[in-house]
């Protein structure tokens, strides 16, 4: 393990360029982190004189252990809470002696864990040789992650390790030979605490070997979500669910024999981390290639097909507002990276289609930018993460935490875009030192007006064509009773969070976190965030109503908020069978019947001669 005195050297190398505040607090951080690695050295001693954590087996599963509290956490089929579990007890050949709430297990080889609950604890003693081992059993219907290497992982490069994955439902759990760093950029920083984290798997012989979990997809590279500086740890998972809800799928999603989803699935699981407990993740799957289903490369003619790119930090660039130099032999430009084809494999590299839609956003005048924004851009699916945006207020998803993607550079030059960590949404600040949710994610502000205005293609769509925001209006009135609802996107959040709280992951979580640097110092309160985010969503939604998205007249079809003799016009045409115009169908039906026609025109008339 890394030395304490090394961990010092780095962490003060890795906050020189913070101010005096921030230095501090992060001073704060560290010494917090020390009296947690002392105690974990004094817990150590107690509970690990003897391997005690591999000794005993239920039913084939072994338990986590948490050097920290000395719990071993069981990962047991949800079907038994709240009801017995009955056990077949396996223990190590050095175990001379096992019981448990005083009933010896050594001979019978069987136990019932009388009426599982997530205050349910069964107090275990084991005789290993000369050494007595106690523990206190707890339970979780969640899988299990048990992740172990020689030395604490850092963001770059890759460590060898392996990983222990439980799954109680089908008695399953396996050690894997795997590959892991901290995932993220500034959530992998060295003075965060709960990192995030990357998982590759493989087989002994050093190939890939594919895993699935929760029935999503099959593959080897997985990513855990911490849920960091997010008070409900769950908003990520939330907002992806939301996204794959309503979203519009990519524009050659029709050309693919399977789906394509430009968002990422996931659950949660449980996760420790060489048997200290790490609490809460997400598991999800990786934003690649297979999952947006992009062409492959051409590697026997060397010929570029499907592009992957990823802005890391807030550039001018990263807006589309700048255009530096290209250098292909570099991973990459200002702050978008290539994600695929990976430089290590395909090197020079391919910016080129994304180059062109920036140097188009950027330089066309805005009759050129009307005329093709189509031909650079999925106005579809651009449209829908406009509204997503707005509606969730993701202040940390313009510029930075999206994905770019080209079907096929060599048959056309569209970008479309996928969805991405979104733990920053819905009244949570990407910072929590300035207090609980800060003033600047209040629910009445418009990222309309702020952070969208300074992206060149989402404000120049929105500027420049009124059926840009007016089609994600009526998107919006149309899911507003349903998808959109502040009682719908509530009920997303308490039902992870119920299912945390039944598993018993909830105390568990805040035991380990709350109060942490990651929340500013803050307490961690389910109960309160639910509170928060009904408060929030309620009067988000309202302002939203109100300003933003505010509902176009009837009889509006030109989007301009006015109903004039233009609008009859476009009626008109539309019905003589006239598409090249997009109009408003939605305020063409003046009359409400669910039917566009004459009589729509006569009551637009009326409106106007009666104004």
């Amino acid at each position: 393990m890394m030395c304490l005195s090394k961990k010092v050297a780095t962490f003060v190398a890795s906050i020189e360029h913070l101010d005096l505040k921030n230095r501090n607090h992060m001073f704060r951080t560290m010494a917090s982190k020390i009296v947690r690695m002392k105690l974990m050295l004094c817990l150590l001693c107690g509970f690990l004189s003897v391997n005690a954590g591999a000794q005993v087996a239920f039913n084939g599963i072994k338990p986590a252990v948490d050097n920290l509290t000395g719990d071993w956490l069981l990962s047991v089929p949800k079907s038994v809470y709240g009801k017995s579990y009955q056990a077949t007890v396996t223990l190590d050949d050095d175990v001379t002696s096992c019981s448990i709430n005083g009933v010896d297990v050594t001979e019978t080889g069987q136990y019932t864990f009388a009426f599982v609950n997530p205050a349910a604890s069964y107090n275990l003693q084991m005789v290993i040789g000369t050494e007595t081992v106690d523990a206190v059993i707890k339970c979780t219907y969640w899988p299990v992650i048990q992740i172990y290497g020689e030395d604490e992982f850092v963001k770059r490069p890759y460590e060898e390790g392996t990983v222990t994955i439980t799954i109680p439902d089908s008695s399953y759990q396996e050690t894997i030979k795997s590959r892991v760093r901290w995932a993220g950029s500034s959530t992998a920083e060295p003075f965060r605490e709960k990192h995030n984290f990357h998982l590759k798997f493989y087989n002994e012989d050093g190939t890939k070997k594919n895993m699935s979990f929760f029935g999503l997809r099959s593959d080897f590279h997985w990513r855990l979500d911490a849920g960091q500086i997010d008070f409900s740890r769950v908003r990520n998972r939330v907002s992806k669910d939301i996204w794959a809800a309503f979203s519009t799928p990519p524009y050659y999603a029709e050309q693919e024999p399977k789906t394509v989803r430009n968002y990422v699935r996931g659950d949660f699981v449980e996760v420790f981390l060489n048997d200290n407990y790490m609490g809460i993740y997400c598991l999800n799957e990786h934003m690649d290639r297979q999952q947006l289903k992009l062409k492959q490369y051409d590697y026997e003619n060397k010929v570029f097909h499907g592009g992957l790119w990823k802005p890391m930090k807030w550039t001018n660039t990263t807006l589309f507002d700048n255009l530096p130099g290209l250098n292909a032999r570099r991973k990459y430009w200002d702050e978008f990276y290539v994600k695929y084809p990976n430089i290590d494999d395909v090197s020079p590299t391919n910016f080129k289609t994304l180059y062109q839609a920036v140097k188009f956003a950027k330089n066309s005048s805005d009759q050129e930018f009307l005329d093709s924004a189509a031909y650079y851009f999925d106005i579809p699916v651009f449209r829908d993460y406009y509204l997503f945006t707005i509606l969730l207020q993701g202040i940390d998803n313009i510029g930075k935490n999206v994905y770019f993607a080209c079907y096929d550079v060599a048959t056309d030059k569209k970008l479309t875009l996928a969805v991405w960590d979104l733990d920053c949404t819905q009244g949570q600040f990407y910072d929590n030192l300035e207090g609980y949710h800060h003033a600047w994610v209040g629910p009445q502000r418009s990222l309309r007006t702020h952070e969208l205005a300074s992206h060149k293609v989402l404000h120049r769509l929105d500027e420049l064509d009124p059926t840009f925001h007016g089609l994600a209006t009526e998107r919006y009135w149309e899911l507003r009773n349903s998808i959109f609802h502040p009682d719908s996107i509530v009920a997303r959040f308490k039902a992870y969070i119920n299912d945390m709280k039944i598993c018993g992951a909830d105390k568990r979580e805040i035991a380990r976190w709350s109060n942490s640097s990651d929340l500013g110092g803050y307490e961690l309160n389910f109960t309160n965030e639910i509170q928060y985010l009904r408060y929030w969503w309620t009067y988000h939604s309202a302002y939203l109503d109100n300003t933003v998205f505010a509902p176009y007249p009837m009889g509006d079809l030109d989007f301009d908020r006015d109903v004039t003799i233009t609008d009859v016009t476009l009626l008109i045409d539309y019905l003589l069978g006239d598409r090249t115009t997009t109009i408003n169908t939605v305020r063409a039906d003046v009359n409400q019947d669910h039917k566009i026609d004459i009589t729509d025109v006569v009551d637009v008339i009326d409106m106007i001669l009666q104004n």
